[in-house]
């Protein structure tokens, strides 16, 4: 609870009990905040607010009528006045916390995670994003990779109630450029990558990256920026931090470097050198990509103050992040890998590597989204082409679409290997464990962690890749175990 006049500039001692920005879930004595959204303007549902309890109303436009006994305060940017007020309101929780942002076109659920579950041996963490809000024993579905405004003041206060210290979270481009974050205080921010994705919201390359740039402008001086040096987009990020910047790398010279990287089906080994210092490292983690995650970690690592040695160990005992890069051990004499593979580039450089280090058959279990980035389809077919030996195509998320046609627009593109189409998921799954033999690579992309396929109108439940692959893998080598 907190007095009016402590929100506002107003001389006005009501006490207020929550702020809202969606009129479904107003209680009585709170502020509504009118928001124009994408697609929804929060002016229109001001009555409904009134009914549901609110006192007090932030608006930015001239309203058809004004009741008695409610406080209308007029403001330039509602936006901005939800995102200061709700700090107050929650007693400024990121101020109160470590806080880590990752931002990137992909690896910021790999990095923010791995530095939750390396932060969880010395303190109480969190992680908010993609795979879910998780702290303290609590776990649940994000509404999105960076939530709105309230979503995150909120659980970033609950959190300082169960005592968290650090919090690891995904600062999307959608995210930043909605300005939900913009009342979050980052002590750290990390860079991965930006690749040429999200133009169907940003428009533009050069407004896509201005997205990703606020994370870093946010920085106070006693703040870190840990960008990856490779980046074509490094200078453009670098020039404009007024923090500490730290730079790590693979091709460009950098504070923190990989070098003499050897790619394993299992793990990766590489020279890693720091604050002058050289060390031979076995990694569990796969491909060059999740090389550079690794090093952005470290980055944080060295940020948070942790010594040589105590970075070291956790560089070689990082844990498999749900759904990214994930290998399924049971007992079955070939390699099954789930990966969430959301973009083109993503899917190249996956391949790429599988064909390096693989000596057996790469079987691929594949789709495309419907009603998304059509172009997608055509590449991810020619790349399936040029680097795999057989396709399974299925459904992924289609969105009232259908499932084979999606699948044939892929399968245009693949001439030269054998592909099939199997609508169900769970099904395919099945039959490229089924076919798969000693030393083949079995890849089950597109879905990561969810556990869910988003149809026309909501979304229809799914166990899930990893828990469909084992119980595909146990009816097999189980079975053959009891015959034996």
């Amino acid at each position: 609870m907190k007095r009016l006049n402590e929100l506002f500039d107003i001389d006005n001692e009501m006490k207020i009990y929550s702020i809202h920005s969606d009129s479904r879930y107003v209680k009585p004595y709170s502020v509504f905040f009118c928001i124009e959204g994408l697609s929804v303007d929060g002016h229109r549902y001001v009555d409904d607010a009134i009914f549901q309890g609110a006192k007090v109303i932030v608006h930015t436009k001239d309203l058809p009528s004004y009741r008695k006994g409610i406080i209308y305060i007029r403001v330039n940017d509602a936006l901005d006045e939800l995102n200061r007020v709700s700090s107050i309101f929650y007693d400024h929780p990121s101020h109160k916390m470590k806080m880590i942002g990752v931002t990137g076109t992909s690896g910021k659920t790999v990095v923010a995670s791995m530095v939750k579950m390396i932060m969880d041996r010395f303190c109480k963490s969190a992680y908010m994003g993609t795979i879910s809000l998780e702290y303290d024993g609590i776990k649940e579905q994000c509404p999105y990779t960076t939530p709105e405004t309230l979503y995150v003041q909120q659980k970033l206060a609950d959190m300082v109630k169960h005592g968290i210290k650090v919090v690891a979270m995904e600062a999307s481009s959608h995210g930043l450029a909605l300005r939900r974050i913009d009342a979050v205080q980052f002590d750290i921010s990390v860079l991965t990558n930006i690749g040429k994705e999200h133009l169907d919201f940003h428009g533009t390359m050069e407004r896509y990256v201005a997205s990703k740039q606020k994370l870093f402008e946010m920085l106070p001086p006693t703040g870190l920026a840990v960008l990856n040096h490779d980046d074509e987009h490094y200078e453009t990020i670098s020039k404009n931090c007024h923090s500490r910047v730290m730079t790590y790398g693979i091709e460009k010279e950098s504070e923190i470097m990989a070098k003499n990287i050897e790619l394993f089906l299992d793990h990766s080994e590489f020279d890693l050198s720091f604050k002058g210092n050289e060390y031979h490292v076995n990694c569990p983690v796969l491909a060059k990509f999740n090389v550079y995650n690794v090093l952005a970690v470290v980055g944080v690592l060295i940020g948070m103050g942790f010594d040589n040695s105590m970075i070291i160990d956790a560089v070689e005992s990082i844990p498999q992040v749900e759904g990214r890069m994930e290998i399924i051990k049971h007992d079955q004499p070939f390699t099954v890998i789930v990966d969430y593979c959301q973009h083109t580039k993503n899917y190249h450089d996956l391949f790429e590597f599988v064909s390096q280090v693989s000596s057996g058959r790469i079987i691929a279990v594949m789709g495309a989204p419907g009603k998304r980035n059509l172009k997608r389809r055509k590449q991810i077919g020619k790349l399936a082409n040029e680097y795999l030996d057989h396709v399974i195509l299925t459904e992924l998320d289609d969105r009232g679409e259908n499932t084979v046609d999606i699948c044939k627009d892929i399968q245009s593109e693949i001439k030269d290997i054998t592909s099939v189409i199997v609508s169900r998921r769970s099904v395919a799954i099945e039959q490229a464990i089924d076919i798969a033999c000693p030393g083949d690579v079995v890849l089950l992309l597109g879905k990561g962690h969810e556990k869910f396929i988003s149809m026309e109108v909501g979304q229809s439940p799914y166990p899930g890749d990893k828990v469909v692959a084992l119980r595909a893998i146990q009816r097999i080598y189980d079975t053959d175990s009891e015959d034996e």
